[in-house]
């Protein structure tokens, strides 16, 4: 009986961390050239926006750099689905020479499959053995419709595809930009052999079995790249699998890697800097700014109120001609403006939430839910006042426990788990736009004379 053995690298969750490219770059390369047979995958959130040359080139900078690694297939995190415009993410591909699968999103309004990505692709070996690659990422169903994409769950579609793959295929492969719970989950549920995962920026170094599954995972930001290994005999039974993961660190460098990261940095920055904003006639320092987001975010929601934390505001702004990179540095994150209702005794209940996490929240040092920030910061209020006695003002009016009342705000809070009442609430995100984008169209409005 003859076997063949395959090799499935592995990449994820690089969030624009150039840094590390050029290493993995030439191991990926390598690798490719020593196996006899080999396929290579990126499992979402290659893009950070966070970067100045993903913000310039909206993420088709990075896209060109992975085509010189040969990868076979792709599938997409939230920070290609989520901080990119509809019309951006429709191009994001253009220029790829590699498959982008993705099975669980669909296109509004026909909710016909996106045209630069398949449900997924079958890869014949060289002893014919078919292997089914299927991709799938976290279906965030308050938010990917505002910007005209339709996510299915998870388990839905699994259902519909699976029965269709085990038909067409001897092996059957999961890109899971779902996270390891989810991971864990459809291992212990559904027959599929390998869930090459990200998301939740896990950690296997050397995989993990759940009920049969080899669950596979590279950590983040390019700080590791997997490799798994198939056994598979010449009728297209699988012998053995493995998986393993080699430290970045461990890889070779070159005299030229600093050149080159330090390239695309510039790159980047000296487009943004091209990009004008207005005129701003003194310095704007990060505290005012955050005066001026919810001076912002009330006139865009034309709402009364507003609130946002301080540490949204990384860097002063000089006087002077007012860019687009000054804006990326001091607002870096993948946030957006968010109008939330609550009734009168829910704004009591968040000033009691604050209140026992002030403290700590003012020096939390936090990464994730679109945030690129160095801490929390202080919430600050426009429109709400609460007075010694401990009553709360809402336009100088107290308010009533039984009353709606508006506040535009940014989603971030809607994510992190410190707010249980926003966490709850009815909100309108507006997803079109970043929180710099929006500061950017307030600054030029607000400075248009100067």
């Amino acid at each position: 009986m003859g076997t063949e053995t395959i090799h499935l690298l592995h990449t994820n969750d690089m969030h624009s961390h150039f840094e590390n490219w050029p290493r993995i770059l030439r191991f990926l390369l390598e690798k490719q050239k020593t196996y006899t047979q080999s396929y290579t995958f990126d499992i979402g959130d290659a893009i950070d926006r966070l970067n100045p040359y993903t913000d310039a080139t909206m993420g088709q900078g990075n896209i060109e750099l992975m085509n010189e690694a040969n990868y076979d297939g792709v599938t997409i995190g939230n920070n290609e689905g989520l901080v990119l415009s509809h019309e951006a993410m429709n191009h994001l591909y253009d220029g790829a020479n590699f498959d982008v699968l993705l099975g669980n999103l669909k296109e509004y309004p026909g909710l016909t499959q996106p045209i630069w990505a398949k449900n997924y692709k079958i890869i014949t070996t060289t002893l014919g053995t078919k292997i089914a690659v299927l991709g799938l990422t976290a279906p965030y169903n308050l938010t990917y419709p505002s910007l005209g994409w339709k996510p299915y769950d998870v388990d839905e579609t699994i259902d519909k595809l699976l029965p269709i793959l085990r038909q067409k295929a001897d092996v059957v492969v999961l890109l899971s930009h779902l996270g390891l719970p989810t991971d864990e989950h459809l291992g212990e549920k559904y027959d599929i052999d390998i869930i090459i995962g990200a998301h939740t920026h896990h950690l296997l170094e050397h995989g993990k079995m759940v009920s049969g599954t080899l669950l596979a995972a590279a950590g983040r930001y390019g700080n590791y790249v997997g490799d798994v290994s198939l056994e598979i005999s010449d009728d297209g039974h699988i012998l053995s699998k493995k998986a393993i993961t080699t430290p970045t660190y461990e890889m070779s460098e070159d005299d030229e890697d600093y050149h080159f990261i330090h390239g695309l940095l510039k790159k980047g920055q000296r487009a943004l800097t091209t990009r004008y904003v207005t005129q701003i006639p003194r310095d704007i320092t990060t505290d005012e700014q955050s005066y001026d987001a919810m001076r912002a975010l009330k006139q865009y929601f034309d709402a009364p109120a507003a609130m946002l934390s301080t540490g949204m505001f990384v860097e002063d702004f000089p006087k002077g001609q007012l860019n687009q990179y000054e804006l990326l540095e001091s607002m870096p994150h993948a946030i957006n403006p968010m109008l939330m209702t609550l009734k009168g005794q829910k704004i009591i209940e968040l000033f009691e939430e604050l209140d026992s996490q002030r403290e700590w929240l003012s020096t939390l040092a936090m990464k994730g839910s679109g945030f690129r920030g160095k801490i929390f910061g202080y919430m600050r209020f426009d429109g709400i006042d609460r007075q010694k006695n401990g009553q709360i003002l809402y336009q100088g009016k107290i308010i009533q426990p039984h009353q709606n009342y508006q506040i535009a705000t940014l989603d971030h809070y809607k994510w992190v788990p410190f707010f249980p009442v926003i966490q709850d609430a009815p909100v309108k995100i507006e997803l079109r736009i970043l929180l710099r984008e929006l500061m950017a169209q307030y600054y030029k409005k607000k400075y248009s004379n100067v």
